[in-house]
C-alpha cells in the first residue's frame, strides 16, 4: 500500500542548510546548491525520513489531495 502522497515544504528562517534532509532522502528529492534548499515533487516517495531527520523542525509535510 502506498504511503499518502505529500509536498515538503522548508520554513526557510528556520532552516540553516545543515543538510541532514539530504543525508536522508532515498530518491534524492531534495538538494542544496548555492545556499538554498530545492525540492523535487516528481522524486518524493512520501516517506517523511527528512521531517524526521531535521534538528530544528524547519520542514512540514504537506498532505496532497489525491487525483
Amino acid at each position: 500500500m502506498p504511503l499518502p502522497k505529500v509536498k515538503i515544504d522548508v520554513i526557510r528562517e528556520k532552516c540553516y542548510l545543515c543538510g541532514s534532509c539530504v543525508a536522508v532522502c532515498p530518491k534524492e528529492a531534495i538538494i542544496i546548491e548555492n545556499d538554498e534548499w530545492m525540492f523535487f515533487q516528481e522524486k518524493c516517495i512520501s516517506c517523511k525520513f527528512c521531517v524526521l531527520a531535521c534538528p530544528v523542525g524547519a520542514l512540514n509535510a504537506i498532505p496532497l489531495e489525491e487525483e
